[in-house]
């Protein structure tokens, strides 16, 4: 590896932001002749997604083998037990292999975790040699595959200015550096994602209201784009008044159930317990709408437990529970 862009390139983790950024790393590396990217997916089913975009990219059958073709190594990782089992696979190979331990490796974990969860893994990593950086992105999908994603980036400097050329423009097209602490990174990451949540909550309770007293969804959504000119706001705003939450093409309750356990336990996980009340109540609506449609809405889909205590049908006529056509 050079002092400015690292030979050889490895990605863990094809889901929906992991494939799209997968793919632009894959762009960057044909474009600028480096070895090609090796991707490793628990379902190698995710693979054929990414070849058209890969063509000479390399499919590991077990993640290990990314270590042995990789100086930098991205992760895109459900949960904290899923980094934890990865991980740990990784330093495992490290830790046995002598020649690998000899080259530097730095990991982007681009992962939504628990601080300290992140602050184990880089002390874990520069047990057996490697360093790891804690770098997690803001952003959806489609964010993701056009590279404006938001990068906050944590670790050793020296580390950081090694990989900052893969990362923008290649992966977004800003960033907010914490520092050298990666717990910090994670730390942002749980708050960035509060404020996201504590917005849906807001306008899920305020949309139910208008529609309670028969103030049109759309007149209100039209009067947000000019108050509140905030693209990533304007966007929950644009789902909840439709009253459509398709699967696939955001964030899942799923992935907001597991963030809103890590906003609420952040504190305490750091010492410092704080009440989170609008985090508590939209993760009892989460909780709710995931009984009433499933695990893969849209984690806005919240608005539909907001709308069923409001005393209206959760889902709007005509939506299809929310998925639409």
């Amino acid at each position: 590896m050079t002092s400015t862009t690292p030979t050889r390139i490895g990605y863990i983790g094809l889901g929906a932001m992991g494939l799209n950024i997968a793919r632009n790393l894959s762009k960057h590396i044909t474009k600028n002749n480096l070895p090609p990217l090796t991707v490793w997916n628990r379902s190698s089913s995710k693979y054929e997604s990414l070849k058209p975009d890969a063509p000479n990219a390399r499919f590991a059958k077990q993640v290990e083998e990314v270590i042995d073709s990789s100086d930098v190594i991205f992760t895109m990782l459900i949960d904290d037990n899923a980094a934890q089992e990865v991980y740990g696979k990784l330093y495992d190979h490290l830790k046995s292999n002598k020649q690998q331990g000899k080259r530097e490796i730095i990991f982007v974990d681009q992962s939504s975790l628990k601080a300290i969860t992140t602050g184990k893994l880089a002390e874990q990593a520069s047990s057996v040699g490697a360093t790891y950086l804690a770098c997690p992105v803001f952003g959806r999908p489609p964010a993701a595959e056009a590279a404006k994603l938001l990068i906050v980036l944590s670790g050793p400097q020296e580390a950081k200015d090694r990989v900052k050329e893969l990362l923008i423009p290649v992966i977004g097209d800003r960033s907010v550096d914490v520092g050298e602490d990666v717990k910090k990174a994670s730390a942002l990451k749980s708050m960035g994602n509060m404020v996201l949540l504590g917005w849906i909550e807001l306008l899920s309770e305020a949309y139910a209201l208008g529609d309670s007293i028969g103030l049109d969804s759309q007149v209100f959504n039209g009067f947000l784009e000019q108050f509140i000119p905030a693209p990533p706001l304007l966007a929950y705003s644009n789902t909840i008044s439709k009253g459509l939450f398709p699967s696939g093409k955001g964030f899942s309750i799923d992935g907001g159930l597991k963030d809103a356990r890590n906003m609420i336990s952040l504190g305490s996980d750091l010492g410092h317990p704080v009440s989170l009340p609008t985090i508590e109540r939209a993760k009892s609506n989460m909780e709710r709408a995931k009984e009433l449609s499933g695990p893969s809405q849209d984690w806005s889909a919240l608005a539909a437990a907001v709308r069923e205590q409001a005393g209206l049908e959760p889902y709007r006529e005509g939506t299809n529970n929310g998925q639409g056509d």
